[in-house]
This record gives C-alpha cells, sequence and structure tokens, in this order.
C-alpha cells in the first residue's frame, strides 16, 4: 500500500522519535492534522503504516530491539540516578523511545528492573556452557570464569548498587537478589556432567560449585569496593580453574 506523503513524514516522524511501539494511530492523526477516521481511510491500520514504510526503505526496526535498546539504557540511567531515584521517563529518553512504548513492554517500574536484573551478568554465557559441554571440563570452567569476570568487570557500577540495595532490604532488594552470582544452578548442573563421566573425582557438584563461585568472587571483591584495579578476566579464570582443579601443590608434591 503507498500511503499519503504526508501520512508517511509524520509516521516517520512518529517512528524515529518512539520507535515502532511509542506511537499510536491517534497520535499519528494528529501529527498528520487529519482526523482519526479520514486516517483509517487513507492509511488502513497501524501495522499497514509500518508495513508501507518498510517497503519505502525505512527501517521499523523490529519490537526485540526495542526491548533491549530500552534494557541497554537502564545501564547509565540506573548508574548515574540510583534504582530509587530513576524513573521511566529517563530510561525512555536515553533509550530514544517514548515512554508509552516502557510501559508497553514492561508494565510499570518494577516489570523494568526485574526484567534488567535478568539481564545483567554472566548467566547467558554460562547457560550456553550448560548446554554444550565440550567434554574439557578446564576449557568449559575457564569459559564459565572469564563470562563471569567479564560481566563483572562491565556492570560493577551496577552491581556496587545492587549489592547495597541488598544489604539495606531496598524496594528492589529482591528482584537484584544475587543478580550477578545466580549461578549456581546451572554450575552444579556443569560440574554433575564431568562428575557423573568420572572427570571429578567429587561427587557433591553443589559443593564444588558452591567453591567455585566463591574463588570467582574473590577475584573481584576488591574491585566491588573499589579499593583495586579490574582483574584480567582470561588470565584471572585460567588461574582459578587450575587452582580449583589442581590446588598450588607442586607436581613433586601431588605424587603418591
Amino acid at each position: 500500500m503507498s500511503l499519503p506523503e504526508n501520512i508517511a513524514h509524520a509516521a516517520a516522524r512518529l517512528l524515529a522519535l518512539h520507535g515502532p511501539d511509542g506511537f499510536t494511530m491517534d497520535d499519528l492523526a494528529r501529527e498528520a492534522g487529519l482526523s482519526r477516521a479520514t486516517l483509517y481511510r487513507q492509511a488502513g491500520s497501524r501495522d499497514t503504516v509500518l508495513a508501507a514504510l518498510s517497503e519505502q526503505g525505512v527501517d521499523v526496526g523490529r519490537r526485540s530491539d526495542v526491548r533491549e535498546r530500552i534494557l541497554a539504557a537502564c545501564r547509565p540511567v540506573f548508574t548515574r540516578a540510583g534504582f530509587d531515584a530513576a524513573t521511566l521517563e529517563e530510561v525512555a529518553s536515553e533509550a530514544g523511545v517514548g515512554p508509552a512504548t516502557v510501559y508497553r513492554q514492561f508494565g510499570d517500574k518494577d516489570g523494568l528492573i526485574r526484567a534488567f536484573a535478568e539481564h545483567i551478568g554472566p548467566r547467558r554465557a554460562i547457560h550456553e556452557v550448560v548446554l554444550t559441554p565440550s567434554g574439557d571440563v578446564r576449557a568449559d570452567l575457564e569459559r564459565v570464569a572469564t563470562a563471569a569476570i567479564r560481566r563483572v568487570v562491565e556492570d560493577v557500577d551496577l552491581l556496587r548498587l545492587g549489592l547495597l540495595e541488598r544489604l539495606r532490604g531496598g524496594t528492589w532488594a529482591e528482584h537484584l537478589k544475587a543478580s550477578p552470582f545466580r549461578v549456581h544452578r546451572s554450575l552444579t548442573q556443569l560440574l554433575e556432567f564431568y562428575a557423573a563421566s568420572g572427570t571429578l573425582e567429587s561427587k557433591d557438584p553443589q559443593r564444588m560449585a558452591r567453591v567455585f563461585i566463591g574463588m570467582l568472587f574473590s577475584s573481584f571483591a576488591e574491585l566491588m569496593l573499589e579499593r583495586g584495579p579490574p582483574p584480567d578476566p582470561e588470565d584471572t579464570a585460567r588461574f582459578i580453574t587450575h587452582v580449583f582443579l589442581e590446588g598450588l601443590a607442586s607436581a613433586d608434591r601431588r605424587k603418591p
């Protein structure tokens, strides 16, 4: 369908300001200076408008892209303002969408923070390792450790805020509960796989997972407390994995 020029221009302006989910047909009617009935008669539905723009080469985006942009915008906004003071309007502005889009995607601030807490941390990367273990326990644990440390380094300011929120029992504490470290279940699954195959001697994967997570935490504890430089993810991951699997005794001392 070919859109009248005034409607196409108005829709493109709203699209640039608010994203594909950020405007309604009523918004478009006002922007184009038309009555609602006239707009529907000349342009059809909202989906028809977006499809026509797409055919003209306009990037109308996808809902998943909009959601990712909003979650990405949470990082600078929450870091700058904190969880309590930050508003959905600030997040919308940072993401380049309208507040209505944020509400449509997440419902309210509670829903946004819940989704954001799920979004940060290394769990996605670790889950991929768990789903596709390579058969090399050292390589897989190094991948897990590298992913965890890298994400903590990237999100350290937010993780500090989350830790403070938990310590003070704040409004959002439950959503942020151990968000960077909620990897115990996935790591236990990975270690269960290697224990069952005979690669690992211990038959207590949950305890092994707690030990490995504790070693990870110790590697960036100073960074979380703003006392030291960030650890090198790859080098630190190799060292932690080595200590976890073999300890620090020399090869001669380990001989029976």
